[in-house]
């Protein structure tokens, strides 16, 4: 009798002991600390990880091009300045944006195109003058109700020899210049010129709307 009673009384104790062990050790409390023990560390590392966050600025280009277009009509009129030496050539591109692109597409760079104009139809650039003017020249607008992006370009490798060497003498090794675009990805099979190498310089557009559009007729735009 005596031993029932003690085997009773150590089986209660038992169990409170045991209720006592799941009060203290409570796995979920104990979860419920870690994920916010946890949380305060990310907040901790997305601050400093911000904290370390620089902004580059866009590197200068070697040489500066200030430009503009007007608009007249059929008539697009380029002129402007440069640092560029004289006889340096600059090359003009005419794009016409899709029909179905709207303007705030075009402002937000993600209209698409057709096919460039042909040079013979529009023109093909322009050179820079002594004391550094950007040769004032007249190109054909071939459609006033189509929108186009019109370019103005600068090659290094494509300019004659001369150039090559005053534009060295000036800022350099011409692959390494300042500022450099990739104007035209390497294409191995169509470039005769350039092989299988990608074709940098300095690029610079404005967008031209339909001649009864803001920004398409009567107004002089700055290259950018």
């Amino acid at each position: 009798m005596c031993r029932n009673r003690l085997v009773f009384v150590l089986l209660v104790s038992s169990c409170f002991l045991l209720s006592a062990c799941r009060v203290v050790f409570d796995p979920f409390a104990q979860n419920a600390e870690q994920k916010e023990i946890q949380k305060e560390h990310r907040q901790k590392a997305d601050v400093q990880e911000q904290e370390e966050v620089v902004q580059e600025e866009p590197e200068e280009p070697a040489f500066n091009i200030d430009a503009s277009l007007t608009l007249d009509g059929k008539n697009m009129v380029i002129s402007g300045k440069t640092d560029l030496p004289a006889d340096t050539f600059l090359e003009i591109r005419l794009i016409p944006y899709k029909g179905n692109a709207t303007v705030e597409d075009i402002n937000e760079d993600t209209a698409g195109t057709l096919n460039e104009v042909p040079a013979n139809s529009v023109g093909i650039g322009t050179s820079v003058e002594e004391g550094g003017a950007i040769g004032t020249r007249t190109f054909t607008r071939p459609d006033l109700s189509t929108r186009y992006r019109f370019e103005l370009t600068f090659e290094p490798a494509g300019q004659e020899e001369e150039i090559k060497q005053r534009l060295i003498e000036q800022a350099g090794n011409l692959d390494e210049l300042a500022g450099l675009q990739v104007l035209k990805e390497a294409d191995s099979e169509n470039s005769m010129t350039h092989g299988d190498e990608a074709v940098k310089g300095y690029i610079q557009t404005v967008n031209i709307m339909k001649a009864d559009e803001k920004n398409g007729d009567g107004v002089t735009l700055e290259f950018e």
